[in-house]
């Protein structure tokens, strides 16, 4: 028998008949407060659980399914999530993880489309190859993360903080970046790796102080006073993007078309490389 108690006042919330805990069922259970730290919950079915200012922290969940379970404030601390299921495929049945802290944990190829994910900390986690499509992760903290091949089509993005983050192959088609900070990250990486795409993405407003965006997508994308100062955008691609009052000063735009980008009053005469049409040299500053 495996008691599971309440990380607070030690009171036993939920008994499970079993010597190990791995493809446990915990569906529609009330862990409010648990203490599942450390815990091997591989394959363990939390769906329509609650799991609200729960620890998980250092657990091994990998496999586990989450659908509608209510999350808010759960400690996930260096927890290893692959291939967790936190969605159904429709908003409806995805889990609330507002406020989660999701520091250090390993989410390699995790599902967490449609998920609510407001305020929460990714810091240093490993989101490699995860899908947050239609996710909302606004005022989110995703600094000195992996994000590498992530999707993150048509998801919330908005006043996140992604400083030094590694998004090489990531997907970013219609997304909000809206007032984020995106400083020193690596939409590119080696040879081998594609760089991010972010076609249609809002971006207002977006700090890239020094990020490497060799190659980078950036078709339609709205970057209206957008922070580019340092960046590398060498080959990205522009096509049709919006970069009115953008600081572009010392940016690197070797080998980039902007014949189609609206380049109204930024600053692209202090630009590295920058190929200025002659019908728009009048527009600049």
């Amino acid at each position: 028998m495996i008691e599971i108690k309440s990380k607070d006042s030690g009171d036993v919330l939920f008994s499970v008949d079993a010597d190990t805990l791995m493809h446990g069922d915990f569906r529609s259970a009330n862990l409010t407060g648990a203490d599942l730290s450390g815990v091997d919950l591989r394959h363990a079915d939390f769906s329509m659980a609650n799991l609200v200012g729960a620890d998980l922290s250092n657990s091994q969940l990998q496999f586990a399914i989450f659908s509608c379970a209510k999350m808010s404030d759960v400690n996930l601390l260096g927890a290893d999530l692959s291939r967790a299921v936190f969605s159904s495929g429709r908003a409806s049945g995805a889990a609330d993880m507002s406020h989660a802290n999701l520091r250090q944990s390993v989410m390699l190829g995790a599902d967490l489309d449609f998920v609510n994910l407001q305020g929460s900390n990714f810091k240093d986690a490993d989101l490699s190859y995860a899908s947050f499509k239609s996710s909302d992760l606004s005022s989110s903290d995703l600094s000195e993360a992996d994000l590498c091949d992530a999707t993150f089509i048509n998801a919330n993005l908005s006043n996140c903080n992604l400083a030094d983050s590694d998004l090489c192959g990531a997907h970013f088609n219609n997304a909000d970046l809206s007032n984020s900070n995106m400083d020193r990250a690596e939409f590119s990486g080696e040879e081998t790796q594609l760089p991010a795409i972010l076609t249609q993405a809002k971006l207002e407003n977006v700090s890239m102080v020094g990020a490497n965006m060799v190659g980078v997508v950036l078709k339609r994308s709205d970057l209206t006073q957008a922070d580019m100062r340092k960046a590398n955008l060498t080959d990205a691609i522009l096509n049709g993007a919006m970069m009115r009052n953008a600081n572009v000063e010392d940016a690197d735009f070797s080998g980039v078309a902007l014949g189609t980008v609206n380049m109204q009053f930024a600053n692209f005469s202090k630009a590295k490389n920058a190929d200025i049409p002659a019908h728009k040299a009048n527009s600049i500053r």
